[in-house]
């Protein structure tokens, strides 16, 4: 299929979930400053209740974890829209537009009291996007679909955290990318206030704002305002087993 690819900001996504990002160095949202909260009330056992309605509170984290829920705040999700809005406008669809983003995330996190953790992390979900009709050189939804799924299972598909694709429509395609990747690794950690501070085995260090809730562990992905408050951008739920 000639030069179809879809333009996708899987890392964006990613960087969010991932304990210790998504390559490369990770940015102020990724391991925010610490910042006192009150944690809200204990006895969280129900973490659709609580995702992304906690601020960094700290809490012990000492025990095994299972990851159930991941969610953004409404902030985060525009801004990955518009990091993708700025990509499409120098790629081959200029009109194509992120409309849907759903991740999700399981696995486990093990905090031992000696102080070294183990973690086992599987990031999925998908990803929407629109292609208008004028990206389609001609092709049916279904044949642009193909055609990227063929890059995919030929290794050359640009992104390899997509797993498959699919589209449907009949002017305009949604085509929805599958995407997957793991992670695991231990090391060691310490806390202080609401930031527990990760050094991998492999030597690289990242800090994490948290909160523990009665049974929940969020792990949060924070950034500072223009007045110095401090905003929850992404909220990865854990629960105590």
């Amino acid at each position: 299929m000639k030069g179809v690819t879809l333009l996708l900001y899987v890392c964006s996504l990613a960087v969010v979930l991932a304990v210790s990002g998504c390559g490369g160095g990770g940015g102020a949202s990724d391991g925010g400053p610490d910042a006192p909260g009150d944690g809200g009330p204990g006895g969280d056992s129900a973490p659709a209740a609580t995702c992304g309605n906690v601020q960094p509170c700290g809490g012990d984290v000492v025990g095994n974890w299972m990851f159930v829920e991941e969610c953004e705040s409404a902030a985060s999700v525009a801004a990955m829209e518009s990091n993708f809005a700025t990509m499409a406008a120098q790629s081959w669809c200029v009109g194509q537009t992120l409309v849907g983003i759903e991740p999700q995330a399981t696995g486990s996190l093990t905090f031992e009291a000696a102080g070294t953790y183990a973690l086992d992390l599987t990031f999925s979900g998908y990803l929407d996007i629109n292609l208008p009709a004028q990206c389609l050189a001609g092709l049916s939804c279904e044949e642009t679909g193909a055609g990227l799924q063929s890059q995919i299972d030929a290794g050359t598909y640009q992104m390899p955290n997509v797993s498959a694709i699919t589209c449907s429509g009949s002017s305009s395609c949604l085509c929805r990318a599958t995407v997957g990747s793991s992670r695991s690794e231990t090391g060691t950690y310490s806390v202080a206030g609401g930031v527990v501070a990760f050094t991998a085995d492999s030597g690289a260090i990242n800090g994490k704002s948290y909160c523990v809730t009665g049974n929940a562990l969020h792990i949060l992905g924070v950034s500072t305002g223009p007045t110095g408050q401090i905003n929850v951008d992404s909220d990865l739920v854990a629960m105590k087993q």
